[in-house]
């Protein structure tokens, strides 16, 4: 945390131009007390909110941006408390967005830390069965370059642990939706933005390094919250039609995770989210009936960022390198004609 806010100081966007708000989500530790002391040592440390429950990243992350809206700010920054950026990260993303009126959200070129040659983040996949997973996760600095050689693409969504987002946005669309509580809820933000007419940016010449881990072996309750989200992101986006469609995709896919689930130990995590998903039945039709009668184009619009198989970095599984993923290639082709 500290080193987020000591790089915080060395921003080359002007001070006067941008204020910090910080949210700390029910922590057990001496966090709030570091927090107070760092609001007196930086002089735009504008607000910290202290919350008594953790409301998730979606709950917390919509208290600061609401506080950013009341105050008239023009773009909103989200950062993990993990992040360390470089000093014009923010001119670059605000520069390049200032030009485009349609562009709505944006994320830098995202570091591993301390390991900085690697990559963590390039802008996030998402295969169409509901499967996120970052590009570039990794990857030597030198190989992505030489690998990936445009400075900036639309990626399928941005990743939340470092993004600008305009607040026209959030005027058009809401703000985080907090069912997800942790997870997938930027892929639906993305989404539901796409679908308004917004469009994405991952920028590679601006710069921010995170201390990534994946703790899911040691916290199951993550698989559960992933699981969970996947299947109500399913539900709340894509139309009947589309549904029929990727339907024998789905149905060898979920056999393929009770398998898994098994194997890793998670499978009453797996039961628990599907018994959400039921259980909150009349949220989830709630939230795709928001959708499907405020968006602007059809599913088509999302399976053109779709990707086809799903690469997980830190999970291998030789069942779905050799059979799984060239089953959801060769389904994926043969069904997007067909999405409307």
């Amino acid at each position: 945390m500290s080193e987020l806010f000591l790089s915080l100081r060395d921003l080359a966007y002007p001070k006067e131009n941008w204020h910090l708000v910080v949210v700390d989500n029910a922590s057990k530790d001496d966090t709030v007390e570091k927090l107070r002391q760092w609001q007196i040592k930086m002089h735009n440390f504008d607000k910290l909110i202290v919350n008594e429950k953790n409301k998730g990243f979606s709950g917390g992350n919509n208290q600061g941006i609401k506080y950013a809206l009341e105050h008239g700010a023009d773009y909103s920054v989200l950062l993990n408390g993990d992040a360390v950026v470089t000093p014009n990260f923010l001119d670059i993303l605000v520069t390049v967005m200032s030009k485009d009126d349609r562009l709505g959200i944006a994320q830098p070129l995202i570091m591993r830390y301390p390991e900085k040659n690697k990559v963590n983040n390039f802008g996030n996949c998402l295969n169409y069965c509901g499967f996120g997973y970052s590009f570039g996760d990794g990857m030597k600095k030198e190989d992505f370059l030489r690998q990936f050689k445009s400075e900036n693409y639309e990626p399928a969504y941005c990743s939340f642990s470092a993004v600008v987002i305009k607040s026209q946005v959030f005027g058009s669309i809401g703000l985080l939706d907090e069912l997800y509580f942790a997870y997938h809820e930027d892929t639906d933000f993305c989404l539901r933005a796409r679908l308004a007419g917004w469009h994405l940016l991952a920028i590679k010449n601006a710069i921010v390094y995170h201390n990534y881990k994946f703790p899911a072996d040691k916290n199951k309750i993550r698989y559960y919250w992933m699981e969970k989200n996947r299947m109500y992101l399913l539900f709340k986006f894509y139309k009947v039609r589309t549904w029929l469609l990727i339907l024998p995709a789905i149905i060898p896919l979920e056999l393929g995770l009770i398998i898994f689930s098994l194997l890793r130990g998670f499978a009453l995590e797996r039961a628990k989210a599907h018994l959400w998903v039921w259980k909150n039945f009349k949220s989830v039709l709630r939230g795709r009936k928001e959708i499907q009668t405020t968006r602007q184009y059809s599913d088509a619009k999302v399976f053109e960022f779709c990707s086809p198989v799903i690469e997980f970095q830190k999970i291998k599984n030789p069942l779905l390198d050799k059979i799984g993923n060239p089953f959801l290639k060769m389904y994926f082709r043969l069904i997007k004609k067909f999405i409307k």
